[in-house]
């Protein structure tokens, strides 16, 4: 780190929100301000930034209207097309080897059209690790330029002096775990519901081991989802999302579970939550399924390659599962009780409405918390916490738990901070929290 300095602000621009939050440095840390204000339309998409002119120009604004004035930003580098966040598994070496062959990772990882990339990599140090293990742990990030470049220019004119950029799935670590005592020491799954995309972010004792992104699933699908079933317009669409929809419980219960329950194992308040693999584990514990769709073709693995004597492993739980029941399946005819009033009847259409993206979120969940589970005996999962503006529809922590048999809970990023806000009360930031753990995250970095 070339300097300390004693307040950040953490900038999180989104493809809906641009999110910012001002951190000062403290035990605890203490939060000054926040602030939140829309994204200029088609300025930022699940990709990436598109227009950083109309960003800057925004963001601008939002930090005078926050009353910020602190210049020292950690920006958030995200989006499919800018960066890519993998944890890989290499043969323990010296740093000098190390480097020689993460830029040979770095080639072999780049899913970009530019090549013109920055590459980040860290060793990930686990006070359990065995030190007899010929393996360890490191979590690569490659950004393309254009991306940084974008960044740079943002700070620029919006008067900013960028100390770091860093990565959404560490920002998010930082704030909901490393800064609150009680979850340094549990392993955690992180489910951040943002507007375009929903990231899967799995942590070992405030480690980062499993990042993934879901690119088919976010708030402005369950937007479209719900004006397509009720033939309105997206607007009025987002208003009913926003201030109606709920998980239907008793729906969802009412069918078989298309998990099985049963096969799932327990949670266990002592040891955590864990799956018995039906054939010994998976074959390949370096498949990375970070980014579905990206536009490469994945090489073997260098170590570890799968042999004759893996036959018998099961499939990856990336690959398409078998047709099962849903418990989300409600009949679109389906006659509602008489005494249902027209409050219900509209929740019962807004289910309907986003119950496969429900189903989807919840199917693609367990799947990455099985195959982390399959990769080493003793691994455990104690909790997941939901975050994002989508990840707090009612009834969806219940959901979850009710699958995976995981406590599962909406996260706040304020439990490891003194809040101290300048322009806005309690009830502004406890309101709205869920949307600001990126932002926080950010703004900690110096002090982390």
């Amino acid at each position: 780190m070339a300097k300390q300095i004693g307040v950040a602000v953490g900038i999180d621009i989104g493809s809906k929100f641009i999110k910012v939050a001002e951190v000062k440095a403290g035990r605890p840390p203490v939060l000054t301000s926040l602030g939140i204000a829309p994204t200029p339309e088609g300025a930022v998409d699940a990709g990436g930034i598109i227009n950083p002119s109309a960003v800057a120009a925004a963001l601008k604004k939002l930090l005078a209207e926050s009353g910020i004035s602190t210049k020292q930003a950690i920006f958030s580098l995200a989006g499919q097309n800018s960066v890519v966040t993998r944890i890989l598994e290499v043969p323990k070496m010296n740093m000098a080897d190390l480097k020689q062959h993460m830029d040979w990772e770095v080639q072999r990882n780049i899913p970009f059209a530019d090549t013109r990339v920055q590459s980040a990599y860290e060793v990930i140090n686990r006070p359990d690790d065995d030190p007899a293990d010929q393996n360890m742990d490191v979590v690569l990030a490659v950004a393309q330029q254009d991306a940084i470049d974008n960044l740079i220019e943002i700070a620029d004119v919006s008067g900013m002096e960028p100390f770091a950029i860093d990565v959404e799935p560490l920002a998010v670590g930082r704030s909901l775990l490393e800064s609150q005592n009680d979850m340094r020491s549990r392993n955690v799954v992180v489910v951040n519901v943002g507007a375009s995309v929903t990231t899967i972010d799995i942590f070992d004792m405030g480690l980062l081991v499993f990042p993934r992104i879901l690119p088919t699933i976010g708030g402005d699908v369950f937007t479209r989802a719900i004006g397509d079933f009720l033939a309105i317009p997206d607007e009025e669409a987002e208003k009913l999302k926003t201030q109606h929809l709920e998980i239907l419980l008793n729906q969802a219960a009412a069918a078989p579970n298309p998990f099985g329950g049963s096969d799932y194992g327990s949670y266990d308040p002592g040891g955590g939550a864990t799956i018995p693999p039906a054939d010994g584990g998976y074959s390949d514990p370096n498949a990375a399924p970070y980014n579905p769709g990206a536009a490469y073709e994945e090489e073997p693995p260098p170590y570890a390659p799968i042999t004759a004597a893996d036959s018998d492993a099961p499939p990856s739980p990336f690959e398409e599962p078998a047709p099962a029941p849903s418990p989300f399946d409600t009949p679109a005819a389906a006659p509602l009780p008489a005494q249902s009033t027209e409050a219900d009847m509209r929740k019962q259409q807004l289910f309907q409405a986003v119950s496969p993206l429900v189903e989807e979120l919840v199917s693609e969940l367990r799947r990455s918390v099985e195959y982390h589970l399959g990769r080493k005996a003793d691994a455990r999962i104690d909790l997941i916490l939901l975050c994002g503006g989508a990840g707090l529809v009612p009834n969806l922590d219940q959901l979850i738990q009710s699958v995976t048999n995981i406590p599962t809970e909406f996260a706040s990023p304020l439990k490891g901070l003194q809040v101290n806000t300048r322009r806005h009360g309690p009830d502004f930031v406890a309101a709205n929290a869920h949307v600001f753990p990126v932002a926080i995250g950010m703004a900690l970095h110096p002090f982390m």
